[in-house]
């Protein structure tokens, strides 16, 4: 009757332990997951940042650029190198309401 008692504790014993072992490597299994999905998306919201900040720097460019191009002196140096002639006595057709009207 002792034997099968000691056989019966270790058996529990082993079971409890087994048991610890696997919840202990669940949570093991849970935190490697969330930490992994917090640094895929740290490195997402980095990568998105880098690329703003690229596409701002492109954006001044540009609109540095579109500046430039829009001046006065940058529109006459045009229209005079494209031969153009200043409009004189110009009629608008359509001065109120968008009718056309003379």
């Amino acid at each position: 009757m002792k034997h099968a008692k000691t056989i019966k504790q270790h058996d529990i014993i082993l079971w409890i332990n087994i048991l610890l072992f696997g919840v202990a490597s669940l949570l093991l299994f849970y935190y490697i997951m969330m930490a992994n999905s917090v640094a895929a998306k740290n490195y997402r919201v980095q990568t998105l940042r880098d690329k703003i900040e690229s596409l701002a720097e492109i954006n001044g460019t540009l609109m540095t650029k579109k500046i430039a191009l829009e001046s006065p002196a940058a529109l006459l140096e045009f229209a005079l190198s494209q031969n153009l002639v200043e409009a004189k006595n110009v009629v608008y057709l359509f001065e109120n309401k968008n009718v056309a009207q003379r």
